[in-house]
């Protein structure tokens, strides 16, 4: 426990409580439990959506363990303004009805002050829309497709905010990347058939045409497909440069096995999808070329410490999804102690629209006017059971 009030020493407390660090600048009001009088304080409650069961839950545990270790360490520091974070985790299922569910449970049983989540973009298309009718802030922590914050299908999303960096933004960066370094001019897309995995087919075929590079054929799968073995023959007959690999982490790795098999050597370029510590496991991962929010071989000093916790508390690396929930936590904390009342849903909102450079493990963490994060893409590769940069 000391080793995580250590760490988090240069992340939490100095990017919340004082301004010269480069953080957000604090209001002079209480900073802890010294600086209240009477009763304890209620505790403030944070819905968490993710994937534990259904096609992403492969995301899950690093999500989770992402949020929960900021909760931890904010609340050991005294949580806000002496009132303590309480984490509710729900359930979305990789689906978009389930999500539904878990974001009513959240706003009209729990009372969150604001909710993470969910997994997947699909599921946010019908969750974040119950969050913008009741008036709850929301940050998406994984959902990279389109139409999350910004212009939303489903019509004003201004309650709505985004810590993951979007595939319009990480895509263009990796096939930029590879195109250079691989003197690329003919791939094959597979692709499935999820809102995310359909978005990234859309970037990818404009990035690829911005970079002169042909789309010989794009090869579609279903979410009940089990044998890549087809799919990757298909592509093997176009005679390509690369594969396209517009799939969650589950798929994304039976394309890796038969790329190896059919094709050796060939690399896999891949989304948001492929950023999962459970590829890592995957004896072809070093085949996979991928645009990321984050990377573990910064040394950010946020970034080294929230390493080093993570690794303390969980026994185990954290990936980019860990990174991304415990840094959404780490800027609603921010953004709950700047606002003056956490229970003031609409001043947390404004304050979270006020976030500028904030100390994490992302980097300096800022909001664009349309609610998306500002924050540089890192394409990599995986070597040792690590992801590592692309060179």
């Amino acid at each position: 426990m000391a080793r995580l009030k250590t760490a988090f020493a240069s992340t939490f407390i100095c990017a919340l409580l004082v301004a010269a660090c480069g953080g957000t600048t604090t209001p002079p009001t209480g900073t802890g439990v010294a600086a209240t009088s009477g009763a304890p304080k209620a505790d403030i409650k944070i819905g968490l959506a993710t994937s534990k069961s259904g096609a992403a839950n492969f995301y899950n545990p690093q999500q989770s363990n992402g949020a929960l270790l900021a909760v931890e360490q904010i609340n050991n520091a005294g949580g806000i303004n002496g009132a303590k974070l309480q984490l509710i985790i729900e359930d979305d299922g990789s689906a978009r009805d389930q999500g539904i569910t878990a974001f009513r449970k959240f706003i009209e049983q729990d009372k969150v002050a604001a909710i993470l989540g969910p997994t997947l973009s699909a599921v946010a298309a019908g969750a974040h829309p119950v969050a913008q009718q009741s008036g709850v802030p929301v940050i998406a922590i994984s959902n990279t497709g389109l139409g999350i914050v910004g212009k939303c299908d489903y019509g004003p999303c201004d309650w709505i905010f985004r810590a993951s960096l979007g595939e319009q933004t990480a895509v263009p960066e990796t096939v930029k990347a590879a195109t250079s370094k691989l003197g690329l001019k003919k791939v094959v897309i597979i692709y499935g058939d999820g809102k995310f995995e359909l978005d990234d087919l859309t970037i990818f075929k404009d990035a690829f045409k911005a970079n002169g590079v042909t789309v010989a054929k794009e090869i579609a799968y279903t979410a009940k497909d089990v044998d890549f073995a087809p799919f990757v023959t298909q592509a093997k007959a176009e005679g390509p440069d690369a594969i396209v690999a517009s799939s969650l982490a589950g798929p994304a790795g039976k394309i890796l096995d038969e790329v190896a098999k059919q094709m050796p050597g060939k690399r896999v370029i891949g989304g948001n999808g492929l950023n999962s510590a459970a590829l890592l496991s995957n004896a072809n991962a070093g085949l996979m070329i991928v645009g990321t929010a984050w990377s573990r071989a910064s040394t950010d000093k946020a970034n080294t410490d929230f390493i080093s916790a993570y690794k303390a508390k969980f026994n185990t690396e954290p990936d980019q999804f860990a990174a991304q929930s415990h840094t959404a936590m780490l800027v609603l904390a921010d953004a709950l102690k700047r606002s003056g009342n956490p229970t003031d849903k609409a001043a947390v909102k404004k304050a979270l629209e006020a976030t500028k450079d904030l100390p994490t493990p992302l980097g300096a963490f800022s909001f664009t006017a349309d609610h998306d994060v500002k924050q540089p893409t890192f394409v990599m590769t995986a070597k040792d059971g690590q992801f590592t940069p692309f060179q």
